[in-house]
């Protein structure tokens, strides 16, 4: 069989018109890879600010010296003061915080591409629509999912709110 024979052929000519569509996207393809977009400038990001590292102060520290110089057993030995309280612990003389009222949870829509939003209502006010980061009375919105609400206080207090059923 010659070449001309060959090329008459329905095969040969779609594996050759095959061929020649492979060798485009490949070429193609190879263009684009080493075509490079300039990369757009980023605005600078600020990692920690003054508010952010500013703390309460530290304690006084432990006079560790004078407990290990003391008798553990000394008969004179008197409790502190002020009891003792591991770092972070808070005073119990202090009053408790009291919790902000969290916001009813009406409804919710959560979209795959990030722009869920639910609707609440805070005491006797009218429901409102939010979005993750909105803020609604004292509690700034975390997270939204099916039928819940994961909402934040400033002083870092945590709740996850459910939708409440239908009925109650």
């Amino acid at each position: 069989m010659n070449f001309r024979a060959a090329v008459r052929r329905p095969v040969v000519r779609v594996s050759a018109a095959v061929l020649v569509a492979a060798l485009a996207v490949a070429a193609r393809s190879i263009v684009d890879a080493t075509r490079a977009a300039p990369i757009p400038t980023a605005p600078h990001t600020t990692i920690a600010s003054i508010d952010q590292t500013a703390r309460a102060p530290l304690p006084p520290p432990a006079d560790i010296q004078s407990a290990v110089e003391g008798d553990v057993f000394s008969p004179d030995r008197t409790a502190p003061s002020a009891p003792y309280r591991m770092p972070g612990e808070r005073d119990r003389s202090e009053a408790p915080a009291v919790e902000p009222i969290k916001p009813q949870v009406l409804g919710t829509v959560v979209a795959t591409d990030g722009r869920s939003f639910a609707t609440v209502q805070l005491g006797d006010d009218s429901p409102v629509l939010v979005r993750v980061g909105d803020k609604v009375g004292e509690w700034i919105v975390k997270a939204i999912g099916r039928g819940k609400l994961t909402v934040v206080t400033v002083g870092g207090v945590r709740a996850d709110l459910s939708m409440a059923k239908p009925g109650t």
